[in-house]
């Protein structure tokens, strides 16, 4: 039985993911900082749970440890914990704040890809859920789009030198779902008849990237369309001194 694991898990879209790939038949390991809540989402889905700081990358490690422990084996690593930032555009940043929001809404990305590739056999894969503000600006909650933004750059760089492990990884990018996660900007959206989406939504974006195939890719998700995989610009090419074009290729760290 492939085995999975969803950070985020005890609450909101994690939880929806949760039940979307128990449904699909995978094992799931329920991790949340909220073990009360992972364990209530593990009883539901057939699972078991850990208690992980995403931020902490011994919580990272443990997790996985607990994952292969558990179950023998892990194939699926969803990464979906994520906090706002609570840091207005304003002046006078507050350090603490944006501390912790980048601790969880990119740290645990990138301490979760870490932890988990010793674990991922050829054939596995990482989803990083990150959000529409990666895409685009949003000028409300400019810290919480940087993380966002982050992420998906580190999942598209990290396509390549995992390519060769047989390892996949992509992004998920919802705009705003109806969760406790939106606050007062759910009642705000809804005053505006704006559509939310649903948890549910998002748990089927993130089964269209696992029963997928690609890589290195982000998955825009708005209300009324499925995921549709976002198409980036083409970067400037540059040119040497004779006029022909810069030709860059990617090229490997040596060890």
């Amino acid at each position: 039985m492939s085995v999975a694991l969803v950070t985020g898990g005890g609450g909101g879209i994690g939880a929806a993911i949760c039940a979307r790939l128990a449904a699909l038949g995978h094992a799931v390991v329920v991790a949340d900082l909220d073990l009360d809540a992972a364990e209530r989402v593990a009883k539901e889905v057939g699972g078991t749970a850990v208690r992980t700081d995403v931020a902490d990358p011994a919580d990272n490690a443990a997790m996985v440890a607990h994952a292969v422990a558990a179950h023998g084996s892990l194939d699926v690593v969803v990464l979906a914990a994520g906090i706002q930032s609570d840091v207005p555009p304003d002046p006078g940043i507050d350090p603490a704040r944006y501390r912790r929001a980048l601790g969880v809404n990119l740290d645990g990305v990138v301490f979760g890809v870490d932890a988990a590739l010793p674990a991922l056999p050829a054939g596995g894969q990482v989803v990083v859920v990150a959000s529409l503000a990666a895409l685009g600006p949003e000028q409300a909650n400019p810290v919480y789009a940087l993380t966002k933004a982050a992420a998906v750059a580190y999942v598209r760089a990290m396509s390549t030198p995992l390519a060769p492990r047989g390892v996949r990884i992509n992004a998920v990018c919802p705009g705003f779902t109806d969760t406790p996660f939106l606050g007062i900007t759910a009642r705000l959206l809804r005053k505006q008849k704006m559509p939310l989406l649903s948890p549910d939504e998002v748990a089927a974006a993130v089964e269209t990237v696992v029963t997928g195939s690609g890589t290195g890719e982000a998955w825009a998700l708005v209300p009324g369309r499925p995921a549709q995989r976002y198409e980036f610009p083409d970067l400037p090419v540059g040119l040497h001194a004779d006029g022909t074009e810069i030709v860059l290729k990617p090229f490997m760290s040596a060890k």
